[in-house]
């Protein structure tokens, strides 16, 4: 339980922020036929309530978007990509964030990159799997990369990619 606890809330939130952040009435879409895509990097995932952020934001060509965050102290605190975006809660979003809790209920750990790529809406009814594709350490913390994969009678719904910070 510890994981969902650390790690459920960080898609949500880092779209929440965007939404204040991306001035009102910009919208991107991605190119037609293809999947919707999210990419969340944390580099700093464990904020308090004194951190102040600062948002930079950058549309790349027709379809893409990217927010970053910065602290006080111009370090990056976040970093969110996207091919789509509304500012408001879309099903898609809602299929990130229950990809997200399925990966925090299986793996340990802080949350540090959550990449996504949405082909159709996820129902109620769809199935979840999981595989650990490696651990290793980079910068003296013990990492962890996982795939989640979201099907309904055989036909990929949704991925996901996911790197954890393992605990001690």
């Amino acid at each position: 339980m510890a994981a969902l606890i650390s790690s459920q809330s960080y898609t949500a939130e880092i779209r929440r922020l965007c939404a204040d952040a991306v001035p009102s009435g910009v919208v991107v879409a991605p190119e037609p036929g293809t999947a919707v895509e999210q990419d969340f990097f944390l580099l700093r995932p464990h904020r308090t309530s004194d951190d102040v952020l600062s948002a930079h934001v950058r549309r790349v060509g027709d379809h893409d978007l990217l927010v970053r965050f910065r602290n006080r102290d111009e370090q990056l605190v976040f970093e969110f990509w996207t091919n789509s975006f509304t500012g408001t809660v879309t099903p898609d979003d809602q299929a990130v964030d229950l990809m997200e809790r399925y990966c925090a209920e299986q793996f340990p750990g802080a949350l540090r990159r959550f990449r996504t790529r949405i082909r159709r809406a996820v129902p109620s009814g769809a199935d979840f799997s999981s595989s650990l594709q490696q651990t290793y350490v980079q910068d003296g913390a013990r990492m962890a990369d996982v795939t989640v994969t979201c099907t309904l009678d055989g036909e990929v719904l949704a991925q996901a990619w996911a790197t954890y910070a393992l605990p001690d």
